[in-house]
């Protein structure tokens, strides 16, 4: 996530964010043509429903992203039925290259409003300020992109989800001890600020060594391969900062497979992390990545069509939980798959997750 954030978070968060859940009654509404300060005047964009919707998408590269993707289906095809005439998705594949190609062929395809989940926050300028300038209300969605010609953007903070994993682990090992880390795509500005995060976390600590640092594309293949590694090299690990529970999961086999003790690890609300968690009685906090950011995206656009304001930047909140609030979120009646932080109704889960 991009450092612009800084002057204007903590106001959005928790100003236009309330403002956008829950709207000013009458008595303390702003005068007629003023906006609260960090909202978008969207007056400009209002057309008469059924609108096209269309996404340039990272693609199902994984079971977040998959359950990201089901919010923005939900949120089009059965909460606002009635407002959306269609839905066309494309999938670049974290490709920022295609991802252009794949703008360009939205707009040509008439879309009313764009959704970009971007694969570069460099790459994607020049084609999100174009399709702005064109008129067509833009929705930055998860990561953002190095400009400020957009329509708005929904994320979760990246920097402090890094932090708040430093902040637990300092606290778990007495600040002081051994640590591996294990990020999602190098890159990925999702991941690089979650490091930025961890190392700001870190250093009150400094008794606390990070011995590695790898990129494991939110993989448990990978992760465990890389954990293989660092288990042979350093020979005292007293912790694991891994940004995913499919990273921990795969951290985890390796030390199971190596007879080694399951130091404290960071994770997140997957399903199946949440069940090694419980099978092995492991320490843990887990983070959600927000993925039901998107179906907020939607909310949005829907506000954006209709002509009403809408923040210029909505953060999205992060669920956090230990070992202690387990089976308050732990399914096992669902596949490995699903992400107990949703928005998604039960007919949804029980469809896209019953074993």
């Amino acid at each position: 996530m991009s450092t612009r954030r800084g002057f204007i978070v903590i106001f959005v968060f928790t100003l236009a964010l309330t403002l956008f859940l829950f709207p000013p009654t009458q008595n303390n509404q702003a005068l007629a043509g003023d906006l609260v300060p960090g909202m978008v005047d969207t007056t400009h964009y209002k057309k008469k429903a059924p609108w096209l919707a269309g996404r340039a998408g990272l693609g199902d590269t994984n079971a977040w992203m998959t359950m990201f993707g089901l919010h923005f289906r939900y949120g089009i095809e059965e909460k606002y039925a009635k407002d959306f005439k269609g839905f066309k998705v494309t999938s670049s594949f974290w490709n920022p290259i295609k991802q252009i190609a794949d703008i360009e062929q939205l707009v040509a395809q008439g879309v009313d409003i764009l959704f970009v989940d971007p694969a570069s926050e460099g790459a994607l300028v020049g084609a999100v300020e174009e399709v702005y300038e064109m008129g067509i209300p833009v929705v930055l969605v998860s990561t953002g992109v190095n400009t400020d010609k957009y329509t708005t953007w929904v994320s979760r903070d990246n920097i402090k989800a890094g932090f708040v994993y430093a902040k637990w682990m300092g606290k778990k090992l007495n600040g002081k001890g051994n640590v591996v880390v294990l990020m999602g795509m190098a890159g990925s500005s999702y991941a690089e600020d979650v490091l930025r995060g961890v190392k700001q976390g870190l250093s009150a600590h400094p008794d606390i060594k990070i011995l590695e640092v790898a990129y494991c594309d939110w993989s448990p293949v990978k992760a465990k391969e890389t954990m293989e590694v660092f288990i042979q090299s350093n020979p005292q690990i007293d912790g694991i900062i891994a940004d995913g529970g499919q990273m921990a999961y795969g951290a985890v086999e390796a030390l199971l497979d190596a007879g080694k003790k399951i130091p404290p690890i960071t994770a997140d609300d997957w399903n199946g992390w949440l069940r090694m968690a419980k099978k092995h009685d492991i320490d843990f906090i887990a983070e959600s990545g927000g993925n039901p950011l998107s179906l907020t995206s939607v909310d949005l656009a829907v506000k954006i069509l209709r002509g009403e304001p809408v923040p210029k930047i909505v953060e999205y909140p992060v669920v956090t939980f230990e070992k202690d609030k387990l089976d308050q979120y732990y399914r096992p009646d669902l596949t490995d798959q699903y992400f107990a932080v949703h928005q998604l109704p039960e007919a949804w889960i029980k469809k896209h997750y019953a074993k």
